[in-house]
């Protein structure tokens, strides 16, 4: 592949892998059937070679690669792989065909998740960055980011997609609830930007339809997203970010921007960029290095979370240096991503029954 692209990055997606083999290829999760039962072994399994076999690029067939899929399930896994860094709708011969085009619904519920997870691929790449320098997952079970909560030790239906977005799916078949947990700390819904207070405790989510999945914005967090969706790389390269600060309990929140061509197999220019909101003083602040060339693409603006209505702030700030701005007055409201939710939440009076890997009996 390398003799063909000289000097470009070939892409390895392979079944059979062994220690280390995530410095050089991905992994897709085998030959699956379009079932429930599989849909959830797959958010356990794909953790698993993330954050602990460290092969960051693994996914599943979505929709199912054996066996006929059905209308929600596959509205429901076009929303969940597109949160997983491995991202393909695959099926075998013999089997009705479920490209996401065939059903109004599972389109819908496809190009939301979509829009969503190309806003989203220079975090994700980023989180690839920090993965091949330190080895930090890019998928995350609960209890690596909340080790002293006992509660989170056995989730295996809830992670984190980098450092920074909750990802609780629906995981029951033609139901609009699921029961999840939310740690004792801040939280924003990510399509919504509504703040939620997680206690330490089991919280069930209702009237979620089929092209909702349930995402949460850790408080702590500065998210660089793009303005909006596109149709390729080459594209969305061409877009301005927007940054989202969600401040954590204490005001603050920090995050990462990693930034290259994309396509070489040796960098010649990069960029590793760090953002700091300081809460006291509402200061937002970019520093690090600033190699690789964007162009005109800049950080268009600011929407800062929480309290009341979030806060649109125009930044138009270029990526060729550090700045320091004060978040002030003169502000707009903030416009969430796409993707039409009425969820409403209560507390749960336990946790849901599960046996190991979130198989349900």
């Amino acid at each position: 592949m390398i003799s063909r692209r000289p000097g470009l990055r070939p892409i390895i997606i392979t079944r059979s892998t062994f220690a280390g083999a995530g410095a050089q290829i991905g992994h897709w999760l085998g030959d699956n059937t379009a079932t429930w039962f599989d849909y959830r072994i797959s958010i356990a399994e794909s953790i698993a070679f993330a954050a602990i076999y460290q092969i960051p690029l693994v996914g599943a067939d979505v929709c199912g690669y054996a066996e006929d899929t059905t209308e929600t399930l596959c509205a429901r896994w076009a929303m969940l792989g597109a949160f997983l860094p491995f991202y393909r709708n695959h099926e075998s011969s013999g089997f009705i065909d479920h490209e996401f085009y065939r059903w109004p619904l599972v389109a819908e519920a496809a190009r939301g998740a979509i829009k969503a997870r190309y806003q989203l691929l220079d975090y994700l790449y980023t989180a690839f960055y920090h993965q091949t320098i330190d080895g930090t997952p890019t998928l995350n079970p609960m209890f690596f980011l909340y080790p002293e909560d006992t509660n989170t030790f056995d989730i295996a239906l809830q992670y984190f997609y980098g450092p920074s977005l909750l990802i609780s799916p629906v995981t029951n078949e033609n139901v609009t609830d699921v029961t999840i947990y939310l740690p004792d700390d801040q939280f924003y819904d990510f399509f919504t930007y509504r703040p939620i207070r997680g206690t330490g405790s089991w919280t069930t989510l209702t009237n979620i339809n089929f092209t909702t999945i349930p995402v949460y914005i850790k408080g702590g967090s500065v998210l660089p997203i793009r303005v909006d969706g596109a149709n390729t790389t080459t594209a969305l390269r061409t877009l301005d970010f927007n940054l989202i600060i969600a401040p954590s309990l204490n005001g603050s929140a920090t995050g990462s921007l990693y930034l290259d061509d994309g396509v070489s197999l040796v960098q010649n220019a990069t960029s590793v960029i760090q953002f700091i909101y300081n809460g006291d003083n509402s200061t937002l602040s970019m520093t690090g290095t600033f190699g690789y060339d964007v162009g005109s693409v800049q950080i268009a603006d600011v929407i800062l979370l929480g309290g009341g209505t979030p806060m649109t702030i125009t930044a138009n700030k270029p990526l060729t240096g550090g700045f320091t701005m004060t978040i002030a007055a003169n502000v707009t409201g903030g416009k969430p991503p796409y993707m039409n939710t009425s969820m409403q939440m209560t507390n749960a009076s336990a946790a849901p029954q599960w046996y190991g890997y979130g198989v349900y009996p």
